[in-house]
């Protein structure tokens, strides 16, 4: 409990502070734990990644802008039952207004994302779309939300499936038409393209753990490594009281020997004083 409650302390200072300084920052905080006996949350803080420029704007907006964070995530689970609606025959016009109050949500939470950036001297290629599109993805799924939530983000996501392009003025117009080449359409780009985000999600996600099992083998060589030394300085120090304990058998067998020579010396010696009287 109190390993998790210092790496939690830890990771809400570290993620407040500018990716610039993440690193010097979280190195150091490793440092202080591990120097004051905490080994186990001193390498669970060592592990937390840098985030990027995209999601430190985001965690700012978790930070200072909670109220209207919360508003969003809000209208995401109404455009959620929205279009649940509108493909069970629900009303068109409830799912065109849910799909603006979203859209523009997430325009001003990534304009003052934006702000807060630039305001900090961060600035990236494309920050103000990136910062936009997960926040499109944290209304339309809940596990997004909740790390927006945490303000602990370390990359931006991509809103995957049928909700991606749900904010926009196209996907609110789609379920008024109806002609033939439509099932083409909707057959062909829902299968592209939540394959290829999915696919590049899938390529992170996986590049992430292979990193994390690689340093996890290297803790683990590192922990057989001391393991051995132990043994081996355990069996030295087995052989040396062995050693000890033959060399006091030895000395005790020498005392009781001298005991015995000196008793006898000492009777010799009386005896020789008596007859010399």
């Amino acid at each position: 409990m109190a390993e998790s409650r210092l790496v939690d302390e830890a990771a809400d200072k570290l993620y407040g502070l500018t990716p610039g300084d993440f690193t010097r920052a979280r190195d150091e905080r490793a440092k202080e734990l591990r120097g004051d006996g905490e080994r186990e949350a001193a390498n669970a803080v060592k592990t937390l990644r840098r985030p990027t420029v995209a999601a430190w704007a985001l965690n700012q907006l978790s930070r200072r802008r909670r109220k209207d964070l919360d508003e969003l995530l809000s209208a995401g689970e109404s455009l959620r039952a929205a279009q649940e609606e509108l493909l069970a025959g629900g009303d068109r016009s409830a799912f065109q207004e849910a799909a603006a109050r979203e859209r523009d949500l997430v325009a001003k939470l990534a304009a003052d994302a934006t702000t807060l950036a630039s305001e900090a001297g961060e600035r990236g290629g494309g920050l103000e779309k990136k910062v936009a599109e997960t926040l499109h993805a944290a209304a339309l799924d809940e596990e997004t939300a909740e790390e927006l939530r945490a303000g602990r983000l370390i990359r931006e996501r991509e809103a995957i499936g049928g909700f991606g392009a749900a904010a926009g003025a196209p996907a609110a117009a789609g379920p008024a038409r109806a002609s033939k080449k439509r099932p083409p359409k909707r057959s062909s780009k829902p299968e592209s393209r939540p394959d290829r985000h999915a696919l590049t999600a899938a390529r992170t996600d996986e590049r992430h753990a292979r990193r994390e099992l690689e340093a996890a083998e290297r803790a683990l060589k590192h922990a057989q490594e001391r393991a051995e030394a132990a043994e081996a300085a355990a069996r030295e120090a087995g052989e040396r009281a062995r050693t000890t304990a033959e060399r006091l058998k030895e000395a005790k067998r020498a005392r009781t020997a001298a005991q015995k020579a000196h008793t006898r010396a000492e009777r010799a010696l009386a005896k020789a004083e008596d007859g010399g009287s």
